[in-house]
């Protein structure tokens, strides 16, 4: 008969407790995640939503995201840029579309604009800190404009209410972030042809983003100083903690002048001022300098002046000599150095600079005829440009992009807007 062999009792299975940890280690981890990351952990727990959500958690996040970033200056999966492309070359069927590109201008992703904000022709004020801002223009008269923010990466945004100035014969805007309060502001220069005069009248609103609302800031500049308009329907360039435009000095003292100037914005105490254009430009004879552009050259205010004949008929030229001014030292006048002098083949316009100093440049395309010779055709490319190195590379975008700017993701927005 055989005996059952008794089996020992195990021993009991201890179970450890769970692990919680501090809310304040948490929010520290998640305030490092990648956006979409953060957004996925939303669905946790209420808590962790509401803490998410708020401001104070937005703005650790974009802190650590801008230090991750510039200790990463040459990583290059980095989403440097974002290009503005219209609809027959994005799979989407809204108007455009946001398409963040590498370094290396590779494509990481596209963001449609959304359909709710009805834009049919906007155009693309400026980006920071990961939102973006939209606007279209009216006739100035019976069609308002309209002005949006908008943060691609989360898909929110936020409708401007309307601006005090409802006239006007051209319009200049700008976008910025206001440091010092963690805020946001929307400038926009408004030009009116006066009654008796050949010269238009400027005048120009701040929106800020956390009153909501926008209110009106007198241009004073040096006594006396009449500014008659700035770069019709163009976006202004960030630097230094202000916008700048490329502007234009009718009068001074009663006396006209007829000089071309930088008109600059500081949007920590909503001030005006003047920033004079280099003196003594030499260039080649027969040429004459036109200013065609303001961009930043590795964190520094630059602007792009192309040497065109003196008897200039519009006529596309073949090879346009470029030279790249670059302030130095902020507001010191004698800082300004021309760092570049460059010849473009059948260059159109300069459309920005990205933070590592390649130019984004439009070139007309040219076809050949039966006969070999090289005529125009309606069509451009954009190509990036190193002045340094003279390398060209073409972006494979046959359309004009309405802006080339530099991007990042970031929640903000996330704590109110549609």
């Amino acid at each position: 008969m055989s005996q059952r062999k008794e089996l020992s009792p195990q021993p009991p299975i201890l179970r450890q407790p769970p692990i919680h940890l501090p809310d304040n280690v948490v929010l520290n981890i998640l305030s490092r995640l990648p956006v979409k990351s953060v957004l996925r952990f939303r669905c946790v727990h209420k808590s962790w939503n509401s803490s998410i959500t708020s401001s104070n958690f937005i703005s650790t996040h974009l802190i650590n995201n801008n230090n991750s970033n510039n200790n990463e200056n040459d990583n290059d999966d980095d989403r440097a840029y974002l290009i503005c492309m219209p609809a027959m070359y994005s799979p989407s069927n809204n108007p455009v579309c946001m398409v963040a590109c590498d370094r290396k201008f590779n494509r990481i992703s596209e963001y449609p604009i959304p359909s709710e904000l009805h834009l049919n022709c906007p155009e693309i004020v400026g980006s920071c800190n990961g939102l973006v801002c939209l606007a279209q223009y009216g006739n100035g008269s019976t069609i308002a404009d309209v002005i949006y923010v908008w943060n691609p990466s989360i898909r929110k945004f936020k409708r401007l209410p309307d601006t005090c100035l409802s006239q006007y014969d051209s319009v200049a805007t700008g976008f910025a972030y206001q440091c010092e309060n963690n805020d946001y502001k929307v400038v926009k220069i408004s030009s009116l042809r006066a009654p008796n005069r050949p010269e238009d009248e400027v005048e120009a609103e701040v929106y800020t983003l956390s009153l909501n609302s926008w209110r009106r800031v007198g241009i004073s500049l040096r006594p006396n100083v009449v500014v008659s308009n700035v770069k019709y329907y163009s976006s202004a360039t960030f630097v230094n903690k202000a916008l700048h435009w490329l502007g234009y000095i009718s009068e001074v003292d009663g006396q006209f002048l007829n000089q071309n100037m930088i008109l600059s914005f500081d949007v920590n105490n909503d001030k005006f001022g003047e920033i004079a254009l280099p003196r003594g430009q030499v260039l080649p004879q027969g040429l004459v300098a036109v200013p065609q552009s303001l961009m930043v050259f590795k964190g520094k205010l630059a602007f792009i002046t192309f040497g065109y004949p003196v008897i200039y008929h519009g006529f596309m030229l073949t090879h346009t000599p470029c030279f790249i001014w670059v302030m130095g030292e902020y507001g010191v006048h004698e800082s300004w150095t021309k760092l570049f002098s460059v010849q473009f083949e059948n260059v159109i316009h300069v459309q920005g600079c990205t933070k590592h100093g390649e130019l984004l440049v439009e070139k007309e395309l040219k076809t050949e005829s039966d006969d070999g010779e090289l005529q125009r055709c309606n069509d451009s490319v954009i190509v990036s440009f190193d002045p340094e190195t003279l390398h060209e590379k073409d972006l494979g975008i046959q359309h004009l992009p309405l802006i080339a700017t530099s991007f990042m993701e970031s929640l903000v927005l996330l704590d109110g807007a549609t």
